[in-house]
């Protein structure tokens, strides 16, 4: 990467990277923006550069929503956390470079990490090797060992949060630990006492290792699927299902998911039992290279280097950025969504592999867009806009997703039908129901012998209600409208695999290049329930 001149640099970028919205900042700090990682309820993640540096690198800028930091106390002592962030160890974890928490907005900048989210690398691909999750809990208890030896609790270590890159496991930024957020869209993966309103700790860190790496281990949720209500009784009452879970990990995973605090190991104890679970392990196969009494982290990198195959990461594409175009926002896009904080947005999210760690640093998901154009019902079958219904490709309308398959699950275009519900009668507050039978309560409106087809735009604004959430979590409103925020991407990975799927979208004003319509929103359709 080199500077081509004074108002032009070189530099290389993801190759999914999204553009900036019209309404995005162009410059945070002395950092120019270059596009999008993603947004939620703590702020947005930005793509940067520093015009000034010698040699140009891509970082996460992270902005904060002001409503996170609303006076200078809380400030205080975001910039306090800060400051000691940046001192851990980023061997495991993704520190903080540069900060300034009393900024209008506040914002952070990080290394931009590239590599698969675990939630996502375990629902495409599957459970991890055993070389491979004895490689991933010690990386991540070397992570958790590294915040807690500077006082401080991740508060938020779930799946998502854990990014798998080319050279091991990193831990995602937490700056803003864990609130009631967590605890609604989270409930597997918080500790017993979590659930009972205590503020984040290291041994609730320490229980969310444990149902980690037991998901990791065998793809399930270690306590089951289900309301968010429903899954934190059973983390206060039941016993985790770990079966599966390699032995020489399990004794310490069923420790490390006790109900009582005490009876938990610390951080430090997973990395030494892990590390010596798996030297036992080794020395019975071959001799573990390098002194028997090397210190934890010299230890982890010997595990890496010897069970860690990697990750494959796209390559990074060479882009000439302008930086004169940096000074002033782009005329608004016709047709796109105008961005919105929707409800109590949700915690991490994933995004495709490439993409910086999970998308979701602070623990954040890409923030829910709106269309300017009037909502209907999730029971109408379609748009309640006269000037819309007047304009086919300018419109709304619901439709079903997954039942026919798809001519080309990899680049598209996707086909879909209309659908209403059955009877005309609305999907209601009917309780817990399947994907199935959630399905089976609609009818198409277009032939499914003949189904219609579009294009899903890579940034589309999603909003997911029951499909891609994790450990049970439902994020249905009283409407029946999803609320979990990821990206048109995301979207489109989990039709390349996944069920059944129930949505609103919204098109594009003007089809694509080459006729064929455009999706831009998406709002999966599923009944709450209580």
């Amino acid at each position: 990467m080199s500077r081509r001149s004074e108002r032009t640099i070189s530099v290389l970028v993801p190759p999914d990277l999204s553009p900036l919205a019209p309404e995005d900042p162009r410059t945070i700090g002395r950092y120019v923006l270059i596009g999008r990682i993603g947004s939620g309820q703590t702020g947005t993640v930005y793509a940067g550069v520093d015009p000034e540096a010698a040699t140009p690198r891509v970082l996460a800028v992270k902005t904060v929503r002001p409503a996170r930091v609303p006076d200078e106390a809380t400030r205080g002592r975001l910039d306090q956390r800060l400051r000691v962030l940046a001192t851990v160890d980023g061997r495991c974890y993704v520190p903080p470079l540069e900060f300034d928490a009393f900024g209008d907005p506040a914002w952070l900048a990080m290394p931009y990490v590239g590599g698969v989210p675990l939630a996502q690398f375990v629902r495409r691909r599957g459970t991890l090797s055993q070389g491979r999750l004895v490689a991933l809990a010690a990386a991540v208890a070397e992570g958790l060992a590294a915040l807690h030896g500077k006082g401080l609790a991740h508060g938020d270590l779930k799946p998502g949060n854990i990014v798998l890159a080319a050279s091991g496991p990193r831990l995602l930024d937490c700056a803003l630990p864990g609130d009631e957020i967590t605890r609604r869209f989270a409930p597997g993966w918080l500790a017993p006492e979590r659930h009972r309103g205590e503020p984040p700790r290291a041994v609730g860190d320490v229980f969310a290792w444990g149902a980690v790496t037991a998901f990791a281990a065998t793809g399930r949720f270690p306590f089951g699927m289900g309301e968010p209500e429903t899954v934190a009784a059973r983390v206060l009452s039941e016993e985790p299902d770990i079966a599966g879970v390699p032995d020489e990990l399990a004794s310490l995973v069923r420790r490390a998911l006790a109900k009582e605090p005490d009876d938990r190991p610390t951080g430090r104890e997973l990395l030494t039992g892990v590390l010596a679970a798996w030297e036992a392990a080794a020395s019975a196969a071959a001799p573990v290279p390098g002194d028997t009494g090397a210190a934890p982290g010299t230890a982890v990198t010997r595990l890496l280097n010897r069970e860690w195959p990697g990750i494959s990461e796209p390559a990074w594409l060479p882009r000439v950025i302008h930086l004169d175009d940096r000074r002033e926002r782009p005329e608004r896009r016709r047709g796109r969504a105008v961005l919105i904080a929707v409800g109590a947005a949700v915690a991490a999210a994933a995004i495709g592999a490439g993409a910086w760690a999970a998308a979701g640093a602070l623990g954040d998901r890409p923030e829910p867009q709106a269309t300017p154009s009037a909502e209907p019902s999730p029971q109408s079958g379609g748009s309640t806009d006269p000037e819309a219904a007047a304009s086919p490709a300018q419109r709304t309308a619901t439709v079903r997703f997954g039942a026919i398959p798809q001519p080309d699950p990899v680049d598209g275009p996707w086909v879909y039908t209309e659908v209403a519900p059955v009877d005309g009668t609305p999907p209601g507050n009917a309780g817990p129901v399947t994907s199935e039978e959630w399905s089976a309560r609609w009818s198409d409106v277009t032939d499914a012998a003949q189904p219609e087809e579009a294009r899903i735009a890579p940034d589309a604004e999603v909003l997911c209600a029951q499909f891609c959430l994790a450990a049970g979590e439902s994020a249905s409103d009283e409407q029946g409208r999803g609320g979990y925020p990821v990206t048109g991407q995301d979207f489109i990975n989990y039709l390349s695999w996944g069920g059944v799927v129930i949505a609103e979208v919204t098109f594009a004003e003007e089809p694509g290049p080459d006729g064929v319509p455009e999706i831009v929103a998406i709002t999966e359709l599923f009944p709450p329930t209580g």
